[in-house]
């Protein structure tokens, strides 16, 4: 009997147990959040319904772009890109503009990393956002993301910790730092759309739907 149920564990334990593990660690996370599982506009909410359309987390670029201009852009403001069918909403990528036709940004191979502006232009869908902060403020958020620079990505980071990063959690916090919240709602996460729905950043302009 006990090298049958030995046996069972060995064959049938990891399918049973993780289930069960995930299950219990969810629980735990709802019984502690209340606050979150009751946000409708919660990043999970909006990735189960994308994910029961058929919608993925994230595409490639090809056949995509646009024409916008980064006019009026100043250091400490926000660009959004995406693609359609994402799986968490219109954005999927966020940067935070440094100047000088730069972004500081988060990907999973380069961590938290210096680019060229140029990229937004494969983006099917794309907004500038001016932060209505004080100059200061703004300038002070990019030299906490500038500091930042080569820290560990990992795409689903919760908000609290500053071991991982990625595109959002270091512009979220590079502005909480300096006591200007980006974001209103109660989230384990920050969706790029989070930004785009926030009174505290106006549109300077975008392209897409």
């Amino acid at each position: 009997m006990k090298y049958k149920f030995a046996t069972f564990l060995k064959n049938y334990g990891a399918i049973i147990i993780f289930p069960l593990l995930s299950l219990l660690l969810i629980t735990m996370i709802a019984a502690a959040n209340p606050q979150v599982f009751n946000n409708q506009d919660a990043v999970m909410f909006t990735y189960f319904d994308h994910a029961l359309k058929g919608h993925g987390g994230y595409v490639t670029s090809t056949g995509f772009g646009n024409r916008i201009s980064f006019a009026g852009l100043e250091p400490g403001d926000i660009l959004l890109g995406g693609y359609d069918e994402c799986g968490y909403g219109r954005f999927s990528h966020a940067g935070i503009y440094i100047g000088n036709n730069q972004v500081i940004e988060g990907y999973a191979d380069l961590g938290i990393t210096k680019q060229s502006i140029d990229h937004y232009w494969n983006y099917s869908e794309i907004c500038l956002l001016q932060v209505d902060a004080p100059n200061e403020i703004k300038i002070k958020a990019v030299e906490y993301a500038k500091k930042h620079q080569g820290k560990l990505f990992y795409p689903i980071c919760f908000k609290s910790g500053e071991k991982y990063w990625n595109c959002t959690k270091i512009m979220w916090k590079a502005y909480a730092d300096q006591g200007f919240e980006l974001v209103e709602d109660n989230d384990f996460w920050i969706s790029p759309d989070a930004f785009y729905k926030n009174s505290k950043l106006r549109i300077i302009r975008e392209e897409g739907r």
